[in-house]
């Protein structure tokens, strides 16, 4: 029993002992939490005192420095100001001296002024007492040719003013006649310059030369087809086509010989399509016949709107516009290729009419439909260029383009404009070098000569002859010939040419002496 109340009592002690020193460590615990506490409100706070320091310390520098900073921009103002107060005064100064020197100059001159009136009222006197004097011995003079003439002043003014005017008007009949010849020389090279322009713009055609085309064979054996048993193959063709075919010892080659270009046409296209399919007999080429007149007719139709859209034509019916189509596959006795023809008349009529202030969309359309007479099949002795007009009329072309072709075929000169024009194209287009107005191997020849004349001339080293010979290039050795020497030859071949060579329009010439130096880096 008292062993348990020693355990008890010894219990309590030690627990009332450990309550007490858990509350003395707490309440240590706490004091040192508010002393470390304190201490760091104390090191912020001493901080932020910093802090606040180093702020006002700036912003009191700043403050400093841009009051400096304003300060100094009013003293360089103030600095510009004065400078350009002193400019102004010494401006002002330099004024007044001038308005100074201008009031001298203006006192002296108004001095010199005043003598002149002066010397020019003793003048005035002088020439009013002579004035007075010559009308004294003019009477006087006037009286003793009275006297003399036995003609009254009145009669003398009367003859005086007939010879003055019959002498004017022979002076004016001179004048006129004159200015009359200036204004047909100016009309005349005005007339010049505008053909010339015009051909220039306009290349020429090459004419067609002949009334025979090669086809080729695959092979030798279907030569042997082609003309067939006992030629028989050959015969229906030339009957169905209207094509003469030459067969000679030409290996793998066939003639096709007509003078009627379209029918040259099909005959090539029914052979190359027989050829093609192999199986020839007389019903397989008028099949084939058949089928390639309807390609020959959308080929030319085509062509004749590409040549109609090349012109700015439009709103033409599909009937000329085939006919202008087949103009590819006619000639002409002096124009050649009569699409090439007609093309080239609009293209030359175009520039005219536009340099005259002409109906220019009237002529390109006249000038494509005044050929399409020769390709219509007719009867009779009607004049193409009149069934052109006729068919214009027909298909509804305006009577204005009608009137232009139809005045083609008339004997008289036309007066309307447009009409002068389409015939002045048209004989330019057959005149320019190098149509069928010569053959293509004489206009190729006289190139040649042209080449050869001018390369035999001294210092001479390549000559061309191009734009169909209208334009002569002629390339000097630099090392022979100087620059003067160029301008030189540049005359003495236009003279040569003029005086040796026929031609119509003109020749450009141009000679050119070019030096190159090359090197080489490695």
């Amino acid at each position: 029993m008292n062993s348990v109340v020693y355990y008890i009592i010894f219990g309590v002690f030690f627990l009332v002992l450990g309550a007490a020193i858990t509350s003395v460590l707490y309440t240590l615990q706490k004091r040192s939490e508010i002393k470390k506490a304190s201490s760091e409100a104390s090191i912020i706070l001493e901080r932020a005192k910093q802090e606040a320091q180093r702020r006002f310390t700036e912003a009191e520098l700043r403050g400093k420095e841009k009051l400096l900073a304003e300060e100094q921009a009013l003293e360089k103002s103030w600095k510009q100001k004065r400078k350009d107060l002193a400019k102004i005064e010494s401006d002002l100064e330099a004024k007044e001296e001038k308005i100074e020197g201008i009031s001298q100059k203006l006192k002296e001159d108004k001095a010199n002024f005043e003598q002149r009136e002066k010397k020019h009222r003793e003048e005035e006197e002088r020439l009013k007492k002579l004035l007075r004097d010559a009308e004294d011995f003019s009477k006087v003079q006037k009286a003793k040719l009275e006297e003399i003439a036995s003609m009254t002043s009145h009669e003398a003014k009367i003859e005086l003013m007939r010879q003055m005017e019959a002498e004017s008007r022979k002076e004016a009949a001179r004048i006129i006649k004159k200015i009359e010849e200036s204004a047909r020389e100016r009309a005349k090279n005005f007339a010049r310059f505008i053909l010339m322009q015009s051909i220039e713009k306009v290349l020429p055609h090459l004419p067609l030369e002949s009334s025979v085309i090669t086809f080729k064979l695959p092979n030798e054996e279907m030569k042997g087809r082609v003309i067939g048993r006992e030629g028989r193959n050959i015969r229906a063709f030339e009957r169905i086509t209207g094509v003469d075919v030459i067969v000679d010892d030409t290996p793998e080659m066939l003639l096709l010989a007509c003078h009627n270009p379209l029918r040259r046409e099909i005959a090539k296209i029914t052979l190359d399509k027989l050829v093609e399919d192999g199986r020839i007999h007389p019903a397989r080429i008028e099949e084939f016949y058949e089928k390639a007149c309807l390609i020959v007719e959308e080929t030319l139709y085509e062509v004749g709107k590409e040549a109609l859209y090349q012109l700015g034509i439009h709103n033409m019916h599909d009937k000329l516009v085939g006919s202008v189509g087949r103009l590819k596959l006619r000639s002409g006795y002096s124009a050649g290729n009569l699409l090439e023809h007609s093309m080239e008349t609009a293209k030359i009529s175009a520039y005219i009419g536009q340099m005259l202030g002409a109906n220019v969309e009237h002529i390109k359309r006249a000038a494509i439909l005044h050929e399409i007479g020769h390709v219509e099949e007719q009867t009779g002795d009607t004049n193409p260029v009149l069934l052109s007009s006729q068919l214009a009329k027909q298909y509804g072309e305006p009577q204005a383009v009608v009137n232009i072709v139809s005045n083609l075929v008339k004997q008289s000169e036309s007066t309307l404009l447009e009409a002068r024009i389409l015939d002045v194209a048209e004989h330019l287009s057959v005149s320019v070098p190098g149509v069928s107005r010569d053959g293509l191997e004489k206009y190729i020849e006289r190139l040649d000569q042209i080449e050869k004349m001018v390369h035999q001339m001294r210092g001479v080293d390549r000559v061309f002859a191009m734009k169909a010979g209208r334009d002569l290039l002629v390339y000097v050795k630099p090392k022979e010939v100087d620059d003067e020497y160029t301008m030189w030859l540049s005359k003495e071949i236009a003279e040569k040419l003029e005086q040796e060579v026929r031609f119509s329009g003109q020749i450009k010439v141009q000679v050119i002496r070019e030096t190159r130096h090359i090197d080489f880096a490695t």
